[in-house]
């Protein structure tokens, strides 16, 4: 079997039983019944997949009729005709000044309690230095090492805070 990764295998696993699953259901007991319409039907229409299913399924068929056709199981790959679909790549979208201040204005009201000033404090840091939700909460006291890059970010942010916090004192 080629160099594949573990989730590459995951996914062959698990991709490879929903053709199964499909074959069941035609009442077809071997891929040398398959035909192209049979894939593109398994592809793009079994149990209604997502646009990232569809093509992980195109990726699976390919491989898999690849594996067929280098061992003469069947004559030809059948497979290498159906096209990936095209995912399209999401614009992010950021707030407005405007909605940034609301924001602020909202969570300052509520920065009277530990709790407030942490959420006011996420969404400073959200704000003006454009992170990701999700980078945000992966953020763990134990990935800073000692001279690591990501301290050294953090001491940058502290003194980001700091100039932060007196900007806030003087504007709110």
């Amino acid at each position: 079997m080629a160099d594949f990764s573990a989730r590459s295998i995951q996914a062959l696993t698990i991709r490879l039983n929903e053709l199964a699953n499909f074959l069941k259901i035609l009442k077809i007991q071997s891929v040398k019944k398959l035909r192209y319409r049979h894939l593109i039907d398994f592809t793009a229409d079994y149990n209604a997949p997502s646009i990232h299913v569809t093509k992980s399924r195109v990726w699976t068929l390919r491989q898999f009729y690849h594996f067929l056709t280098l061992h003469r199981i069947i004559p030809e790959n059948i497979a290498t005709g159906i096209p990936y679909p095209k995912i399209e790549k999401t614009v992010p979208q950021f707030l407005t000044q405007e909605e940034y201040k609301l924001l602020i204005r909202h969570f300052t009201t509520r920065a009277d309690s530990l709790m407030g000033q942490r959420n006011l404090i996420i969404i400073m840091l959200l704000g003006t230095l454009g992170l990701r939700t999700q980078t945000l909460i992966s953020l763990n006291i134990e990935d800073i090492g000692k001279g690591s890059s990501l301290l050294l970010t953090l001491i940058n942010i502290v003194q980001l805070f700091t100039c932060m916090f007196l900007v806030f004192q003087l504007y709110f």
